[in-house]
């Protein structure tokens, strides 16, 4: 072979192997797969299939969404964690699965760090935590809610979906900026608890306006507050608690997220795909009918989110107890 003859070969290669890397990291035709580390049915699922449903006409992908729940959300999650970046695989989770798992012994993923073997894609919704309390406990304003906690100390009843959940870390630090002493009980979910709530057998519960809803709509629960700091448009005249948790909340927000080897153009694309979905009008007046409220940020704000939240809920998480006996 002269020299000419194999210059032009190897540059064959050459281009033959760019063209293989650039189709490897395009979206278009490929599977992708997005996990779920709840129930079908569930908030986290109906985020995960109401914003991906559009990717398919977007990227010319088919698209998968799966449910592996289980492990308060590890199980989906150690998966996506572990896969290849060029899987094709994601994660459709909670930014609780990275900040608030991460720092408690019982809900800590095994072989995995979260905030180091995931990088955010897109941050999609703000999970909107209400309030709410049995209708026939004669209360309908945050300060007779107030006034009524003090007054029954731990005879008042508040449900959780879940210890150490977001619910759960809401109702600690409700308790502590306002000086309450209610009585905890944890359940297997929001819809037992939401069942028990409307049934008389809890007082008040932290929910979402999905889960809450129809029992609101029913009359057995009426809204009190949101413990986001700002109000949203689905519960007009519903406040804040913003005044009471005195600057602090509980951030709740649902996103997409890669194994950490992924090629930044996949996550690019994915991102500028998802941000054109979400802010649609039909899928942000799909979102905020179920209290969820659209976030517009780039990949780099949302790193940013995640970097403070985590040391926010390290902190947090150092001065409360939870209790997993129950």
């Amino acid at each position: 072979m002269d020299r000419r003859t194999a210059l032009s070969t190897l540059g064959g290669a050459m281009l033959a192997a760019f063209s293989a890397q650039v189709h490897s990291q395009s979206l278009s035709g490929r599977t992708l797969r997005f996990m779920v580390g709840y129930p079908a049915g569930g908030v986290a699922d109906f985020i995960a299939r109401t914003t991906t449903e559009g990717l398919k006409g977007a990227l010319g992908a088919t698209v998968l969404v799966e449910n592996r729940p289980g492990a308060a959300g590890n199980i989906a999650l150690e998966f996506v964690a572990k896969s290849a970046g060029d899987s094709g695989v994601f994660g459709a989770f909670s930014n609780s699965q990275l900040t608030t798992n991460a720092f408690v012994p019982q809900l800590v993923p095994k072989n995995v760090d979260p905030l180091k073997d995931l990088v955010p894609v897109i941050a999609l919704v703000d999970m909107i935590l209400v309030l709410a309390v049995r209708s026939d406990l004669g209360v309908k304003t945050l300060d007779q809610f107030l006034a009524k906690a003090r007054e029954m100390g731990p005879r008042m009843r508040m449900g959780l979906a879940g210890i150490g959940a977001p619910h759960h870390l809401a109702a600690l630090l409700i308790q502590r900026a306002a000086g309450l002493d209610m009585l905890l009980v944890p359940y297997k979910g929001g819809p037992p608890m939401i069942a028990d709530a409307a049934g008389g057998h809890l007082d008040a519960v932290i929910t979402t306006v999905p889960v809450g809803g129809p029992m609101v709509a029913a009359g057995k629960l009426n809204w009190i507050a949101v413990v986001q700091p700002n109000t949203i448009a689905s519960l007009p005249g519903v406040p804040s608690l913003a005044p009471i948790l005195k600057g602090e909340t509980i951030p709740t927000w649902n996103g997409i997220f890669a194994p950490a080897g992924t090629p930044a153009a996949v996550l690019n694309e994915l991102h500028a795909a998802m941000q054109t979905i979400l802010h649609s009008p039909a899928t942000t007046a799909k979102l905020r009918t179920n209290g969820l409220e659209p976030l517009n940020l780039t990949r780099a704000e949302t790193a940013s989110r995640l970097a403070d939240e985590a040391a926010y809920m390290k902190d947090f998480l150092s001065k409360v107890k939870l209790d997993f006996s129950t």
